[in-house]
């Protein structure tokens, strides 16, 4: 390795440090925080980040995406209507649409009312559909709702996650035991959920529009994103969640232009670049998570100026 090469190495290592150092002041002191970029899961700024706490409604990343893989390997359609179940009421904890007991969405609308608004019921019905649906085709009995539970653990299981426990599909903490995450963990649901180019569409919205099936009735109910950050800094998603015990929490996701490095032999490599930032149990999640996003772009920068080293393994998101 060159002296410059060594040097830019130094240099870069000694940015993160004080960007990491910077972060007691910056950070809230209850925050966990990760920032990772989605092509080489490298972490450029970590703090608090394997911390057991609660999460709230990011729960309802891993929620989606279960619904999103189910359909995919059922074939069944999202346009599917599906009754809120009777029970949703008595768990629902905060429900912000006004949907009932009886009424019927589409398993898509559901979707956006879950990633959109964060609405409770709309999760459990989710849980219950797709629980039963699960249930069937295994020719088993039992509960729906611990059956989707069952596919969020393993699903967070499977990407990885280290320090995760999901409850129900709403993630508000009113389930014994507790519900509990990390922000590494958020992480890694979130860099699979940006991974599916479906999960876009319900997260990317500023509004919409759906319908709700009641009785007779269509009511159209108009959903606005909590995501506070969505469409500045090329930030296209992706949830956030406050409740009593998880206080701010947000995951965001934002993309700058793809490089295009040419070869020697005439060809073009496109080297794509996507952030995601975590921030949990936060007293102002949206400003500090987008503070998160700055810096992480500088810390990646340097990084890319010095070739995309890996100096070692710790760095990438697996180890967290």
């Amino acid at each position: 390795m060159s002296l410059v090469s060594r040097r830019s190495l130094s240099l870069l290592s000694l940015l993160a440090l004080l960007l990491v150092s910077s972060l007691a002041t910056s950070v809230g002191a209850q925050s966990a925080v990760m920032v990772v970029d989605q092509s080489n899961r490298k972490v450029h700024v970590a703090a608090n980040a394997n911390d057991k706490r609660a999460v709230g409604g990011l729960a309802k990343i891993a929620t989606a995406m279960v619904v999103l893989d189910w359909s995919e390997a059922s074939g069944v359609s999202l346009n599917v209507l599906a009754p809120v179940p009777e029970y949703a009421e008595r768990i629902a904890g905060v429900a912000s649409l006004g949907i009932r007991t009886g009424d019927q969405l589409t398993l898509r609308d559901l979707m956006y009312a879950t990633m959109m608004s964060s609405d409770n019921m709309a999760a459990i019905t989710l849980g219950h559909f797709v629980g039963q649906d699960l249930l069937m085709r295994k020719g088993r009995q039992g509960d729906p709702m611990e059956e989707f539970v069952r596919n969020m653990n393993a699903l967070a299981g499977r990407e990885g996650c280290k320090n995760t426990r999901f409850m129900n599909p709403h993630g508000y903490e009113n389930s014994r035991p507790q519900p509990y995450s990390t922000a590494a963990d958020i992480a890694r649901l979130a860099l699979y959920a940006a991974s599916r180019p479906p999960f876009h569409f319900y997260t990317n919205q500023k509004s919409r529009t759906i319908t709700i099936y009641r009785g007779s009735e269509r009511v159209a109910q108009k959903l606005s994103n909590t995501n506070q950050l969505l469409g500045g800094d090329r930030i296209d998603g992706m949830k956030t969640a406050n409740s009593p015990w998880s206080g701010g929490c947000v995951a965001i996701t934002a993309d700058r232009n793809a490089s295009v490095i040419k070869q020697a032999d005439g060809s073009s490599l496109i080297y794509r670049h996507r952030m995601v930032v975590v921030v949990l149990g936060s007293a102002d999640p949206f400003s500090e998570a987008r503070s998160l996003l700055y810096q992480g772009w500088q810390v990646y920068d340097g990084w890319l100026n010095a070739g995309r080293p890996i100096t070692q393994q710790q760095q990438l998101l697996q180890h967290f």
